[in-house]
């Protein structure tokens, strides 16, 4: 559905990805801004999404629904919308209302399925472009680029050096690390595996069900912390009793948490492009044209970063975050690290508001200026 909040720019063809496909079709990049962009349109913050959030960041008058960074972004908030322009689009690859494998083609309504082209972060990143140009805005106050989003910025950055004054990269990576690869590879080979899939041509009617609960159910063991789910499940009951015989019913509360989880996601997202987006985490490598983290962001002409992780991230480990501030450090960047204290693993963005708000807004209303290290 399309809320009046969610905007479009079409990106005449052709468009061309990184791995040398040429585009013959306009290409559709949806967002969403909260706030007024100032006279000297240098309020602008612009903040690229995880995997899975749309460009409905938080509610607005058009669009009342929770946001998914609700608690951060708003009036009053953490990221004040009376003070900042804000700026959440989503993805190229995406299915929340920008091109990628669940878009009809022009003028019918065949979806363009495997036959969309690869989307890599580089291509994400370039596609956001046009946005920031549609709005009239030459310089950004700052990028926020939580999980996959972090690596966008970063990619954002290095093909358009000026394009921010500042940058926060949230549990993110220069590169992702084998387990981080591994668990996703499995994922899209649980979904790549019901027969439904059918090579990526299902229909509306018969989706992948299985496959994609089985994908998001592994993704959120992985999301939190051992930590916390002994904090919170313990070895804890099912309040259902399954037969002796019965393999597959839940006799644990944290089975029944995850079990939940994974069937509200499924009728949100679209499994092909899950795939996309999913694999093009993995292939994303900063260092892929330099020798060093140092060498790739020297041209970034940026006057602030900020980079924040967690301990119990298991998908971008704290050492991850050491990895980009050294880098940024080594090329003369002013740039501080925060490790913040949260049990919540890598959804701790998403969870621990209080953690990660007081972070951002206190970078942001400094001008960029803190020098926090852990």
């Amino acid at each position: 559905m399309n809320h009046p909040s969610k905007k479009f720019v079409t990106i005449d063809p052709p468009f061309t990805f990184k791995n040398g496909d040429i585009f013959d079709d306009p290409i559709t990049i949806a967002y969403e801004t909260s706030g007024v962009l100032n006279e000297k349109k240098d309020n602008a913050i612009l903040v690229a999404t995880g995997l899975s959030p749309s460009a409905h960041i938080c509610s607005s008058l058009d669009d009342p629904s929770d946001g998914w960074w609700e608690e951060i972004v708003g009036e009053g908030k953490y990221i004040d919308t009376q003070k900042y322009f804000v700026i959440c689009i989503n993805s190229l690859g995406s299915c929340y209302g920008s091109s990628g494998p669940a878009s009809h083609k022009p003028d019918t309504e065949e979806r363009y399925g495997l036959s969309f082209p690869e989307v890599t972060i580089e291509d994400i990143a370039l596609s956001m472009k046009p946005v920031i140009d549609e709005l009239g805005i030459k310089t950004l106050y700052s990028i926020i680029g939580p999980s996959m989003g972090g690596m966008t910025a970063l990619s954002l950055v290095k093909q358009f050096p000026s394009i921010t004054k500042n940058l926060v990269l949230i549990s993110t990576a220069a590169a992702c690390r084998p387990f981080s690869i591994a668990v996703r590879s499995l994922q899209r080979k649980l979904i790549t595996s019901d027969q439904n899939w059918n090579e990526g041509k299902y229909r509306d009617e018969d989706l992948p069900l299985n496959g994609m609960k089985q994908a998001r159910y592994l993704g959120m063991v992985t999301y939190r912390s051992p930590t916390e789910w002994n904090n919170r499940f313990g070895r804890k009951k099912s309040e259902s009793t399954p037969r002796p015989e019965d393999f597959s019913s839940n006799r644990f509360e944290i089975q029944d948490y995850l079990k939940s989880r994974s069937d509200d996601f499924v009728t949100d997202f679209d499994p092909n492009s899950y795939l996309y987006l999913s694999r093009c985490i993995d292939m994303f490598d900063l260092l892929e044209e330099n020798q060093s983290i140092e060498e790739a962001v020297q041209n970034f002409n940026v006057d602030h970063v900020l980079i924040i992780g967690v301990d119990e991230d298991y998908l971008f480990p704290f050492d991850c975050h050491e990895e980009l501030f050294n880098g940024f450090k080594s090329a003369s960047k002013d740039a501080s690290l925060k490790k913040l204290p949260s049990l919540h693993g890598h959804d701790s963005f998403l969870v621990d508001h209080d953690n990660f708000g007081s972070s951002i807004k206190e970078f942001l209303d400094s001008g960029g200026e803190n020098k926090a290290q852990y």
